[in-house]
């Protein structure tokens, strides 16, 4: 294990993230320059810290084993939360650094849950710094989920392997470094035409820039404490639903869309079924509403039901009402929607949709082997075989999701909270969702109120989620440490 090259990597991009948090300095200076003094301590020290671990440990660029990407990519995320959350603290709005910890990993790992009270009154630069974390957050989830999870095979990714494509030309096989590139395009696009829609729909420039960032990321921080609902505007409702959609699908999907392949976008499975699952759960819910609320009108009710199902199922997070007062019927299905996320290879958290595509494979090859017990079955996704090693994968994932809420469960019990806001909240900070169920943390909360331990606790089942629990877990194995 070469510790100097993962110190290297991991101050280099602390010393980036220390210089872009000169971006909220500048603008709230221009501002009112309530926080400006916050992003410049906060960026003199991250960009020390940086700099500092990348001189003493200078390294030419290798190649990284597999070991070392394992560490590398916990100690980025690590570090760089553990720095993002300084402008918070030293804001001067009493944000302690266990709330200021909570907001960073929730920013970057685009969960979207809030500890912040009263964010219309909070200065501009901490509330535009929310909205960059998630958008890099995002983008550098897109990143990994493309580039370094198929390599570590973690839970299933590796059907995700860019070099692989099938029966498609040449032409169609995007090396890694082609993929990044057309993503960070694809993604800076889709951010400026939101911005654009946002705007034209009504909401102010900031809060357009603000929103565009969060919603294509599929993170959820809003500019104001009712989040969209503070709007009261379906134009924009509509439009952020489409952007949530956009960014809830795999960005390698639009790659082949650019090359001409568009019946490779059409029939991929995890976007059928995604899109499928949208409409039926939407139609379900808005049909369940029309025949009990008698004095709303049923475009509203429909795109109300629209609006949160997208919210949830993309792990945004987003809230226009209090989804918990529409009866039991409506709550069991954000319940199980927050465990969902959508597509793999986009920024949404969750089991992703992939998985449950191959779980119902797997159920369906064990029945027909169960009626016929000496047939040879193989089962395909996307016109490729399944293999057992990626059933496993994707069953070992699944199983340590649901062991991991179990246990955050149990641990947030622990610190003095309810059993609906132990549950759901783990699931939520699990699955990178945001808001929870209950008075507490539900759409209509924060998490604010939560104690400091909570909030610890809950920041690592934010990191462990978002890293797809084994990229983390690995490192606790004695023998990933020993030389090979």
């Amino acid at each position: 294990m070469r510790f100097g090259i993962v110190a290297f990597i991991s101050g280099l991009l602390l010393s980036i993230f220390g210089a872009a948090m000169l971006i909220p300095a500048a603008f709230d200076f221009m501002y009112d320059g309530r926080s400006a003094h916050a992003f410049a301590y906060s960026a003199v020290i991250s960009i020390f810290f940086g700099l500092l671990l990348t001189a003493s440990s200078y390294h030419k660029w290798q190649k990284l084993t597999i070991k070392e990407m394992f560490l590398t990519t916990s100690c980025v995320w690590l570090l760089v939360v553990l720095f993002s959350a300084l402008p918070f603290y030293f804001s001067g709005e009493n944000i302690n650094y266990p709330t200021a910890f909570f907001e960073a990993m929730s920013g970057l790992t685009s969960t979207g849950a809030t500890a912040l009270a009263k964010l219309d009154d909070l200065p501009k630069g901490i509330l535009l710094w929310r909205a960059m974390m998630q958008w890099i957050g995002g983008l550098g989830i897109v990143m990994i989920a493309i580039a370094i999870l198929p390599m570590l095979k973690v839970g299933g990714m590796q059907m995700f392997m860019t070099e692989s494509s099938g029966k498609l030309e040449a032409k169609a096989i995007p090396r890694t470094s082609q993929v990044i590139s057309f993503i960070i395009g694809v993604y800076l696009f889709f951010t400026l035409c939101c911005i654009i829609m946002l705007y034209l729909a009504g909401m102010s420039f900031f809060d357009a820039v603000a929103h565009a960032m969060t919603c294509i990321s599929t993170g959820g921080f809003s500019t104001h404490s009712n989040s969209i609902g503070y709007y009261a505007s379906p134009e924009i409702e509509w439009i952020l639903i489409v952007f949530m959609i956009i960014g809830a699908i795999p960005f390698i999907a639009y790659y082949f869309l650019f090359v001409g392949y568009f019946e490779k976008f059409i029939k991929d499975t995890q976007i059928k079924t995604f899109i499928a699952a949208i409409a039926v759960i939407s139609g379900a819910l808005s049909s369940w509403l029309i025949f009990t609320d008698t004095g709303t009108d049923s475009f509203t009710l429909i795109r109300q039901s629209v609006f949160n199902v997208v919210s949830i199922i993309t792990t945004t997070g987003y809230s226009i009402n209090n989804y918990e007062l529409w009866g039991s019927f409506a709550v069991i299905i954000f319940f199980f929607l927050t465990l969902s996320g959508g597509c793999a290879g986009s920024s949404t958290g969750g089991i992703k949709i992939f998985r449950f595509n191959i779980l119902f494979l797997n159920l369906l090859h064990y029945l027909k082997n169960m009626i016929y017990p000496h047939g040879v079955f193989t089962e395909h996704y996307n016109g490729r075989p399944l293999t057992e090693e990626i059933v496993n994968s994707v069953v070992i994932f699944v199983s340590i999701f649901f062991i991991s809420i179990v246990f955050l469960t149990l641990a947030l019990s622990l610190t003095g909270l309810d059993l609906i806001t132990s549950l759901t909240g783990a699931m939520s900070a699990l699955a990178n969702t945001g808001p929870g169920l209950g008075s507490t943390i539900g759409p209509a909360g924060n998490f604010s109120s939560l104690p400091d331990t909570a909030k610890w606790l809950l920041s690592l089942g934010m990191m462990l989620g978002r890293l797809e629990f084994t990229t983390v877990m690995v490192l606790l194995i004695p023998m990933t440490w020993k030389s090979s």
